[in-house]
């Protein structure tokens, strides 16, 4: 009996110790290092200054600007093939407070994109705040500081936004 039961202890910790191999989805953390997305091959981050983003994705968009309710200016959109970036009237200038896309070319930090599983999501960037339509990461440490959202339908990530707006 003694042999069975030390045969079952090794078995137990082989097992153990393969499914601890394979937790990296919940061990994955998101930090501030992963919040960018890639967009022909360049990072582009919120509070981002809208020229630079111009002057690298060049002028071919389509604008639109209203009234801010938050800041004392205009909110402006420049809406590319590729993503929408939306800003703010600050001080330092109109800078990006939102990067959306649907678009299956633009990336995450950790190679995420449209038409990716939920559990590709997962894997890449462990336990968000998960709504069932929306799998949201947020910076620890940084309540309010914007978070990092995946639109999903079926399962599949149907569009992809970064924003420094509370979410």
């Amino acid at each position: 009996m003694p042999r069975r039961i030390k045969m079952l202890c090794v078995l137990s910790m082989a097992l153990l110790t393969f499914c601890a191999c394979g937790q990296t989805a919940s061990s994955a953390v998101f930090t501030q290092d992963d919040f960018y997305l890639d967009i022909g091959g360049a990072e582009y981050r919120c509070d981002d200054d809208i020229q630079t983003v111009i002057e690298n994705l060049g002028p071919d968009y389509a604008y639109s600007e209203a009234i801010s309710c938050a800041y004392d200016g205009l909110d402006k959109t420049y809406d590319y093939d590729m993503a929408a970036f939306y800003t703010n009237p600050l001080e330092a200038g109109d800078m990006v407070s939102e990067i959306y896309t649907e678009d299956p070319a633009v990336s995450t930090s950790r190679g995420i994109t449209v038409g990716d599983g939920r559990d590709h999501v997962l894997a890449a960037y462990g336990d968000g705040d998960d709504t069932g339509n929306m799998i949201i990461y947020r910076v620890p440490g940084e309540a309010g500081r914007g978070a990092l959202c995946f639109e999903m339908e079926n399962d599949a990530v149907i569009a992809i936004f970064i924003t420094t707006e509370p979410v």
